[in-house]
């Protein structure tokens, strides 16, 4: 295991005038966080989607995504694939993220670990060409808690990927109060 600190993000809420009324910009705060990795598991699970990431079923597009998903409920420790599955009604189409994650959630597991993406055609790109969409980043959180990590793979030989806990990944993300 490996301790990592997440960097501080900080921006202040504004209020902006319009000719009708005011629009608030919310601020957001989180606080510079320190977290454990194991790197290992993190390496097998890049790897994993890379490998997942040639399965995938991408006619239209010719975009290629992995996903690798290891879950904190799992006492086996399974690693569950996926990659995306494009259809010809764009609706039916279904991303790697969400393909492993419900690859895991039939078995009953119900929170991530670590999740690992790779895109192998945009490995070397900005990270906005290489990270979940909003969908999937939405499917994560409902099966995410405070120690869940996302990895995004970067491509580069020295760099395991891009890390994010939910917060970082998905800030005001959607979900139903529990009771």
């Amino acid at each position: 295991m490996t301790t990592i600190t997440l960097p501080a993000l900080d921006s202040d809420e504004a209020l902006l005038a319009t000719g009708s009324g005011m629009l608030r910009v919310p601020g957001y705060s989180l606080g510079e966080r320190t977290i454990q990795v194991d790197e290992q598991i993190a390496i097998e699970l890049v790897v994993a989607a890379r490998s997942a990431a040639e399965s995938a079923y991408a006619p239209f597009s010719r975009f290629n995504v992995g996903a690798a998903v290891m879950m904190e409920d799992d006492p086996e420790e399974r690693i569950f694939c996926g990659s995306n599955v494009e259809n010809s009604s764009y609706g039916g189409t279904v991303c790697a993220e969400r393909t492993a994650i419900f690859n895991a959630s039939g078995q009953q597991l119900r929170r991530i670990r670590l999740l690992a993406v790779s895109t192998p055609a945009t490995l070397n790109a900005p990270l906005e060409q290489r990270s979940p969409c909003g969908l999937c980043r939405q499917v994560i959180r409902e099966f995410a808690d405070e120690d869940t990590l996302v990895i995004c793979d970067s491509g580069e030989d020295d760099v395991i990927g891009d890390i994010f806990d939910i917060e970082r990944l998905l800030p005001f993300g959607f979900q139903f109060a529990r009771e």
